[in-house]
């Protein structure tokens, strides 16, 4: 057999290697790339309560006393709920909050007073400095932004004022296409 002969025949023998290799891992990508599995997927299905955490009243409304300090004008609350996909805990997601009630800031925001304790152990101010040029400012009651932590847990404060005693306080939790409501009266 001459040269020639003989890599002809190797040629052949690697091209038929090359064609059962090729014709192996097409196989097993046909084998493996699809299953039934791949085409099942559950769906989302977010479901979204609130708490006020508070008394209600015959008509479901919760009510909330307020009760500003000599330092705050405002009442903290928390609300609370939770957010679940397929009655599971979901990756935290955020929530949105709205709250119907707002107020507006007089140009003193507030105030800032340094003191110390003087040799006889008495409080003593050194400095008072005014935080000013906020006026008309809007502040909101409500955080606005949350995400859902351990269990689902949602949580958010609102902060009404002692102006806002009387009003219904109407505060909204948003996540995706769901929207809860409840109603605070402010007394």
């Amino acid at each position: 057999m001459n040269r020639k002969e003989q890599t002809e025949k190797i040629t052949i023998k690697l091209l038929k290697f090359i064609v059962l290799l090729v014709s192996v891992l097409v196989f097993f990508i046909l084998l493996t790339s699809c299953t039934k599995e791949d085409d099942i997927t559950i769906s989302d299905n977010y479901t979204l309560e609130l708490d006020g955490r508070l008394d209600t009243t015959v008509d479901g409304l919760y009510k909330l006393e307020l009760n500003s300090t000599q330092n705050s004008i405002q009442t903290i609350h928390r609300i609370t709920g939770k957010l679940l996909n397929n009655g599971e805990e979901p990756y935290p997601q955020l929530v949105e909050w709205e709250s119907s009630h707002n107020w507006t800031l007089n140009d003193t925001a507030y105030v800032i007073v340094r003191r110390t304790i003087n040799v006889l152990g008495n409080w003593v101010t050194i400095d008072t400095s005014y935080v000013t040029g906020f006026n008309g400012s809007s502040v909101p009651t409500i955080n606005e932004f949350s995400y859902s932590g351990d269990g689902g847990e949602i949580n958010t404060v609102i902060a009404p004022i002692d102006e806002m005693v009387g009003d219904t306080l109407i505060v909204k939790a948003r996540f995706e296409d769901l929207q809860k409501t409840i109603r605070i009266i402010l007394e």
